[in-house]
């Protein structure tokens, strides 16, 4: 595969990228990505709260089990107050009322406080679909006005998405591989020209001698360091 081709493709793809940058920076894009961004955050909000809530449900229900299986203890233990027939008996009797009463005391407050989250997590549930609801609406308004904007680039794009298919017939499997993956890392230019004759012209790390020596014999190599393609302009 020739050198060029790869420049085409690299070439097209920019002018896409650009055409694409022109689109989302207009204002009715800001404004549709901005309602779609809160909208997504609410969803995801009511998702963790709906999530949390079952995890809390379970809890309570575990806690309100422990408590009437500790309460059946008690009226069992008491019910035993006849039979104690001595003294060592009876204190044993009054330590283990006692320490099922603390138990159920401590078993209260949990119940308590866990009521209390779940009030709190009901009153927060309330205002995530609150303003899930508005940042839907808003979605919707924002939504028609960003197709009719998004339509005018079509044509641009459509012929733009043409050449750009024609170009990848002219590339390795491996290369384009090796392009979108650097592409998707946000690392453009993906392939880039040697810079003073010994370093990377995407990241400008410094090659070593054997590297440099490799690009003297093929049209194009990969950095050690970012993975861009290097070849000597």
């Amino acid at each position: 595969m020739e050198l060029s081709a790869m420049l085409e493709y690299q070439k097209l793809d920019k002018e896409m990228m650009a055409l694409e940058n022109e689109l989302m920076q207009s204002p009715i894009a800001r404004e549709y990505a901005t309602s779609k961004h809160a909208l997504a955050v609410a969803q995801d909000q009511v998702i963790k709260q709906n999530r949390d809530a079952g995890d809390m449900v379970k809890q309570m229900e575990g806690l309100i089990a422990e408590y009437d299986a500790l309460e059946k203890e008690l009226k069992e233990a008491e019910s035993a107050v006849p039979d104690v027939a001595d003294v060592n008996g009876a204190d044993f009797f009054i330590r283990n009322v006692q320490k099922l009463i603390s138990q159920l005391k401590n078993l209260a407050s949990e119940i308590g406080k866990m009521s209390a989250k779940i009030v709190e997590l009901n009153q927060n549930h309330a205002a995530t679909m609150a303003a899930g609801k508005e940042a839907k609406k808003k979605f919707t308004q924002c939504k028609e006005p960003y197709d009719v904007e998004k339509e005018k680039y079509r044509p641009a794009a459509a012929a733009l998405q043409q050449k750009i298919a024609a170009a990848e017939k002219n590339c390795s499997e491996d290369f384009l591989n090796v392009y979108k993956r650097l592409r998707k890392m946000k690392k453009f230019p993906v392939i880039v020209p040697l810079a003073n004759g010994r370093s990377c012209g995407g990241c400008y790390m410094e090659l070593a001698w054997d590297t440099l020596v490799t690009l003297d014999s093929k049209p194009f190599i990969e950095c050690p360091s970012c993975g861009r393609i290097l070849y000597k302009d």
